[in-house]
């Protein structure tokens, strides 16, 4: 879930909220890049959902529909599928790629994400990295009014 809300458009203005509300709140970590990163994947789903809740509590809120659904979260159940078709392409899991002529579960992320040199790196960098996986599971979150899919992939190190 933390994963679809920091991937959605409408969510990264609430994301910079939330970055400004740990850094006042824990002034002497406001440094500290990883702790911050960590604290925040840790507490931003229940902080989002508390302050979408209160906007919707107030006249004139423009919090959209889509929105207010995200911060309430998915269904927990969710169905698990083989192959799963997104604009006209159609994702295969592994499982499924074995037993086919035609394979289809290879994906490539190009991903902003935070480099970290060792456990001990206080200040990790941010950066555009590519990443090869497999996916093993594909996943359709449901969150009421609409459905998201989620693909669990087997990452390749491509370094």
């Amino acid at each position: 879930h933390l994963y679809v809300l920091e991937n959605k458009e409408e969510v990264l203005p609430y994301i910079e909220q939330h970055m400004i509300h740990i850094k006042t709140a824990y002034p002497k970590f406001r440094k500290r890049t990883k702790w911050l990163q960590d604290k925040h994947n840790s507490t931003f789903i229940q902080w989002l959902r508390f302050k979408v809740q209160s906007e919707l509590e107030e006249d004139n809120h423009g919090v959209s529909e889509n929105l207010r659904w995200l911060a309430v979260g998915p269904n927990m159940a969710v169905p698990l599928y083989r192959s799963y078709l997104i604009k006209g392409i159609k994702f295969n899991i592994k499982a499924q790629d074995d037993v086919r002529t035609t394979q289809n579960s290879g994906v490539y992320l190009l991903a902003h994400t935070m480099q970290v040199v060792s456990a001990k790196d206080k200040n990790p960098i941010l950066s555009n990295m590519g990443f090869y996986g497999v996916i093993q599971e594909i996943w359709d979150l449901d969150y009421k009014k609409f459905t998201i899919p989620v693909f669990r992939c087997d990452w390749i190190d491509s370094s």
